[in-house]
């Protein structure tokens, strides 16, 4: 194969493994549910989710120092929907039913912030249709 047609292949694929905001959403929720689960309520709720260059989500129990691969870092505890939760969640039982209940209402709140801090998260795709993007 000649070096053009290398080039060609290699641009038609990394189209498709662009990340777009609607991927990100989408995994907020996974590691919510899964650091819920792993750490308990009052742990999680007291940790911070930080969005590196590779937009991928990672939890802490405690803000990070600022760093060059951070591109926002936000106090769980800050969000209106982690007091909503942490006040539901006082009276029952802690199972996958009430954990489903409010996760997609802690990651739409995750993400309305880490849009508001990160102007490459802004930047992307809001989802993928097909093998297009889709902008605001």
């Amino acid at each position: 194969m000649t070096r053009a047609g290398m080039v060609l292949i290699e641009r038609l694929l990394a189209l498709r493994r662009r990340k777009n905001q609607e991927e990100v959403a989408g995994r907020a929720a996974e590691v919510i549910a899964h650091v819920l689960f792993d750490v308990g309520v009052d742990r999680f709720l007291n940790g911070s989710m930080l969005l590196d260059r590779q937009f991928r989500l990672r939890f802490y129990a405690v803000l990070p120092p600022a760093s060059d691969d951070m591109l926002a870092a936000i106090a769980l505890c800050e969000l209106a929907e982690a007091q909503h939760m942490r006040s539901c969640m006082a009276d029952v039982a802690f199972d996958a039913e009430v954990v489903a209940c409010h996760t997609q209402g802690l990651a739409d709140g995750l993400m309305r912030e880490l849009l508001a801090c990160s102007a490459e998260l802004r930047a992307l795709p809001e989802r993928r249709i097909g093998g297009v993007f889709a902008f605001r």
